[in-house]
């Protein structure tokens, strides 16, 4: 009787232990998963050139000037001075036709010099005898959009190469408001604010570095080539001050890297 309980006994062990070994075999099974993280594909850094600067040109804007400030520059002109000017959308260089007069600030009550053409179109800009821009018409292209806000990179095609006007800066204040031929637009403040030029994408050079603006933005008056190297040049207004009216020639012939500022003259009429 004994051995038969016994045996019994071993018979239920086996069966539970058989029972327990299907109920873990029965789990699913979960396969590894292989996680693969995504590399964001690092963007080349371009080289930064610095801005270059050679003053080779005499130039004068139509306007006038306070005489104590600037009557150096007026001891310059003479009858071989040339004009930079604009008609109908043809940019050329041309002996320039000229008249100084003189007057009084009502203002400020200090003498002024003048100089202005004597035809009926004011050239964009008055210049001295120079060995980089002769006489004749520049190819121009057209400005994509004025002013060149931080946001907004302009591109230019010429001879096969490819332009890239690129703004940065930090915009303080905004606001909309209609100018003199009753339009409609937004003007940014920006402080620490430069612009770059890259061509073909190799590398950006310094361009402009302005620390505030009152009032003024920068704005291209042309974008074309001035020297005749086959080279695009650039002309900015560069006024930081609403009281001050600033000039800026860029070439590219003889550059380092891609343009130098090659002319400036800076205008200041505050009362």
């Amino acid at each position: 009787m004994k051995k038969t309980l016994i045996v019994f006994a071993l018979l239920a062990l086996v069966a539970c232990k058989d029972k327990k070994e299907e109920e873990v075999s029965a789990e699913p099974i979960t396969p590894t998963e292989e996680v693969i993280e995504e590399v964001e594909e690092e963007k080349p850094v371009l080289t930064i050139y610095e801005k270059e600067e050679n003053i080779l040109l005499d130039i004068l804007i139509p306007r006038y000037y306070d005489k104590d400030v600037h009557q150096a520059q007026f001891n310059k002109v003479n009858d071989k001075w040339l004009a930079f000017e604009e008609k109908k959308g043809l940019f050329q260089v041309i002996k320039a036709d000229y008249a100084i007069s003189e007057e009084v600030n009502e203002c400020t009550e200090s003498e002024q010099l003048g100089i202005f053409a004597t035809g009926p179109i004011e050239p964009i800009f008055f210049l001295g005898p120079n060995a980089l821009i002769k006489k004749g018409t520049k190819v121009a292209v057209n400005i994509k959009e004025q002013p060149l806000w931080p946001e907004a990179p302009q591109e230019y095609l010429f001879n096969g190469k490819q332009y890239i006007l690129r703004a940065e800066g930090k915009e303080l204040d905004s606001y909309n408001y209609t100018d003199d031929s009753g339009k409609a637009k937004k003007y940014k403040k920006f402080k620490n604010y430069k612009l770059y030029l890259s061509v073909d994408g190799e590398a950006e050079q310094l361009v402009l570095d302005i620390p505030e603006f009152n009032d003024t933005f920068v704005k291209l008056l042309f974008v074309g080539d001035l020297d005749d190297d086959g080279n695009l040049d650039f002309v900015f207004d560069t006024s930081a001050d609403y009281e001050v009216q600033t000039v800026e020639v860029y070439l590219s012939r003889g550059a380092k890297h891609f343009i130098y500022l090659a002319g400036e003259v800076s205008v200041d009429f505050s009362c």
